[in-house]
């Protein structure tokens, strides 16, 4: 015995209409003014834009941001052109905020000579403050800060890291407190001052006693290994052409000769992963 029917008086009136046929056309298909063929129309007219790749015109109010120089802009690149951030801006962040880590780590023992202030206690001074009286808020100094001593290669070799080593000097000049030197082929060309570039007069390392960083390959390698006998050297190489440094036609000292720190850095992905391991 089945449910017995609900009698509505509303559906008294609607009953006795019929549903209209679809309308077609000849061929079968659905005509000009059915919803389903404009839905077909837009969805073939979308396939047939993404699978032809022409550029479509870029409008005036919007600037496009490409990677690099040259970057073509597909039609199905175009859609989304009014961008929430700069990737690039976020991209110098990102390895400013490595470098800072980096600089942190390798300057922690950069202190100089003792100058008056309260970074730390003087021991020297506790120990004298027993027979001299002298006031505790007086047994506290501070040390002379040294700046770290940043070089980049900018020879034609290095043109692969051209824009990593653009990024890590706007990086150093961000920070402060770093030297920063135009070293092609690892000879001194030109120092970093507020005022500009300067040249140096000298492309010889005639440094003493100081923390330098380098970021270039074998070329000029010889004055990198010389300097890090009376310096403490952090040589990120980005060499890709020859496997030691024996082989350079221009090298007449070995790997075996650097005293300082040797890591393998070509680009920009191996400097954030070497923060990690930098001590």
């Amino acid at each position: 015995m089945g449910l017995p029917r609900l009698e509505r008086a509303w559906r008294a009136r609607i009953d006795p209409i019929e549903a209209p046929e679809p309308v077609a056309s000849a061929a079968g298909r659905p005509a000009a003014g059915d919803p389903r063929r404009i839905a077909r129309h837009r969805i073939a007219h979308g396939d047939r834009l993404r699978d032809t790749g022409r550029t479509r015109p870029i409008p005036a109010h919007i600037t496009p941001l490409a990677e690099d120089p040259g970057d073509e802009f597909t039609a199905a690149a175009t859609r989304n052109f009014n961008k929430a951030f700069d990737l690039e801006a976020a991209r110098c962040r990102r390895l400013q905020w490595a470098l800072a880590t980096v600089v942190a780590k390798i300057a922690e023992d950069l202190g100089g000579w003792p100058v008056p202030g309260d970074a730390q206690w003087d021991v020297g001074a506790l120990m004298a403050r027993r027979l001299d009286r002298r006031p505790l808020l007086h047994c506290r100094r501070s040390m002379e800060k040294t700046a770290l001593v940043m070089a980049l290669d900018s020879s034609g070799s290095c043109l692969a890291q051209a824009r990593f080593y653009a990024r890590m000097a706007a990086a150093s000049a961000a920070l402060g407190d770093i030297e920063l030197f135009d070293a092609p082929n690892a000879g001194l060309r030109a120092r970093y001052q507020r005022s500009g570039w300067q040249t140096v007069p000298d492309p010889r390392w005639d440094f003493k006693r100081r923390t330098i960083v380098f970021c270039g390959d074998f070329d000029g390698g010889d004055q990198v290994v010389k300097a890090s006998r009376t310096n403490t050297v952090y040589w990120f190489c980005s060499e890709s052409r020859y496997p030691s440094m024996h082989l350079h036609p221009w090298c007449t000292l070995t790997l075996a000769d650097f005293k300082g720190r040797f890591f393998v850095c070509r680009n920009e992905n191996d400097f954030l992963h070497l923060m990690r391991t930098v001590r």
